[in-house]
Order: structure tokens, then C-alpha cells, then sequence
């Protein structure tokens, strides 16, 4: 792909509200098309011709509010990029302070071991990144942050298994930038650059895949009831992690039901007995399980080992 060139369509009104949801309905002016000049929004630039992408739309397929959502998948003329770039990019009417702002989207992906789905916020005129989140192809979440005086994506303790809706969250404060999944804390930095937030981008790789935006709300939404780390672990554990035989699972709520899942995103037939899972006839290796109970969906991750 020819290098990538920022666009941002100016500022229309100093006067504009900073609160806006988008759920990408026709009575917010998008139709089942192209997302590309519907409203703020256009897709990635190629720097050529066609001067942006073209397969980046809004679609009926899957959504989790009303009938549209954002739907952002591999572009067949250009080949896996080495960093999230392709997709749908809204330039804000109003810049976000990045000491004071709050973004929330809902997401849905397909599949593992495909495409690197992403979220960032960006400072286009300098080109610069404010707050960038990775979805890992392995069902990993990763955030850019500075780490012992490098930039680097660092691991959170947040994980996303295939064909399920999550709620992500960012709230930019003066002290920290905190992220949240499903209201529950997954990793507090600070921001990249200290800039404002002009333009947010809902991206891939262009490696394989489908992801599913819906739901957007910028400065209107209110952390209820989110919680700190420690307090989901508290709510959920599993051990012993790894192992080789039997993983007990114990959740604050009642176990309504779990799915297990592979690196690659296939399904597992795997039952719970007990509270009880049995792991002992699993390959060696990395899994994600999905247990949704009472109150809430948690996804955590497992090892089998080998058992000598």
C-alpha cells in the first residue's frame, strides 16, 4: 500500500456540542453504503488512486443498537499492514482534550488468528498518536503506552473471544488515561502525545476477519459501576492455570453458561461439572473461555500443559 496521508476535514463551529452518540441509523443521515464522506466520517487514504479505500461501509448485517453498524474488513488490493491503519475514521467537529474526555464503542470480531482489529485516537495535524488500542489476533488486548521510559503496546488484563459484543471504554483524565471492557478496568496509562483528539479511527490490519463498530458515544457516557481489577478478580478465578487435567472455576454469581474457544477461534466441547473443567483430553496450549453469568460476561484465558 502507498504510505498513508492523514485527512481532516476542518472545524465547522466552535459552537458544536462535544456529546455525541453515533449508531450509525438513517435518521443520523448513513445509509448502507461506503462509509466513506457520510457525514465526518471517510475511510482510510491511500495517497493514490483511488485516493481513499473502498470497502469500509455501513452495513445491516450485524449491529448492537438498531439495524447499522460500521463494518471494517480487509481491503483485497493491498496486503496485511504492519500496524492497524484501515478503516473508518471520524474527524471530530470538536477536538477532545486528551486530559478530559470519555469514548465508548461497542465492537464485535469474527475471528482469531486473523486480522488486528484497532481503536485510536489521533492528533491529524501532527500526525501523532493520543491513545492507540490493539485487539491481538490471539484474543489479547494491547495498549500503546510509555513502559519503563519505552513506547511500547503493553499487554492488558482484558481478552475478546470471536462473534461476541463487548463494550470498550476510555475515560482521559488529568492524572491517567483509564480502559475499560464490559465496565471493568483493564489497564490505566497516560497518553501517548499530549495532544487533543481530532480524529478516532476504527482500524485493521488488512490481514483476515470482520469487526463490527456500533454504539458510539463521545463525552456523554457515565462510569457507573466500573470495576478496578482486583475487584473482577475477585469475582471470578480459576485454578490451577495452567493445567493439565482440571481447572476449577469460581465466579461471585452463579454460572449461566461458558464456551471455550481455541487460538484459532474454533469451538471447544467442553462442559462444566461442578464448577469442575475438564482439560485433560485439550492439546497443549492457549485457550479462552467465555463464562457468562448472573450479572455479567467474563472472558479469561487458560493453558493446558503437557502432563508428565
Amino acid at each position: 500500500m502507498k504510505k498513508i496521508y492523514l485527512m481532516a476535514l476542518p472545524l465547522f463551529s466552535a459552537l458544536a456540542m462535544s456529546q455525541q452518540t453515533i449508531s450509525f441509523e438513517a435518521q443520523e443521515g448513513f445509509t448502507a453504503a461506503d462509509i466513506h464522506g457520510q457525514g465526518t466520517w471517510i475511510s482510510t487514504p491511500t495517497g493514490g488512486i483511488p485516493p481513499n479505500v473502498t470497502n469500509q461501509t455501513i452495513n445491516t448485517e450485524n449491529a448492537s443498537t438498531g439495524s447499522y453498524s460500521l463494518k471494517i474488513v480487509k481491503e483485497p488490493v493491498y496486503g496485511t499492514q504492519t500496524i492497524p491503519i484501515i478503516g473508518g475514521f471520524n474527524n471530530l467537529i470538536t477536538p477532545l482534550a486528551y486530559t478530559n474526555f470519555t469514548i465508548s464503542f461497542d465492537i464485535n470480531m469474527s475471528q482469531l488468528n486473523g486480522s488486528v482489529f484497532g481503536f485510536q485516537g489521533v492528533n491529524s495535524a501532527q500526525e501523532q498518536f493520543v491513545i492507540r488500542v490493539d485487539f491481538d489476533k490471539t484474543g489479547g488486548v494491547k495498549i500503546l503506552n510509555t513502559v519503563a521510559g519505552n513506547l511500547m503496546l503493553d499487554g492488558a488484563t482484558g481478552n475478546w473471544i470471536p462473534n461476541a459484543w463487548y463494550r470498550f471504554k476510555v475515560i482521559g483524565s488529568t492524572t491517567n488515561i483509564k480502559y475499560y471492557i464490559n465496565d471493568v478496568l483493564i489497564y490505566t496509562g497516560s497518553a501517548v502525545s499530549e495532544l487533543n483528539i481530532d480524529q478516532l479511527r476504527f482500524v485493521h490490519n488488512n490481514n483476515a476477519g470482520t469487526a463490527y463498530i456500533d454504539n458510539v458515544k463521545i463525552n456523554n457516557e457515565v462510569l457507573l459501576s466500573a470495576q478496578d481489577t482486583s475487584t473482577n478478580e475477585d469475582r471470578i478465578s480459576m485454578y490451577p492455570n495452567p493445567s493439565a487435567d482440571f481447572i476449577k472455576v469460581h465466579t461471585v454469581s452463579a454460572i449461566q453458561n461458558i464456551e471455550v474457544f481455541d487460538v484459532a477461534g474454533k469451538r471447544i466441547n467442553l462442559k462444566l461439572n461442578e464448577n469442575m473443567l475438564d482439560v485433560r483430553d485439550l492439546n497443549p496450549g492457549i485457550y479462552l473461555i467465555n463464562i457468562e453469568t448472573e450479572d455479567r460476561n467474563f472472558t479469561k484465558k487458560f493453558i493446558k500443559k503437557i502432563k508428565f
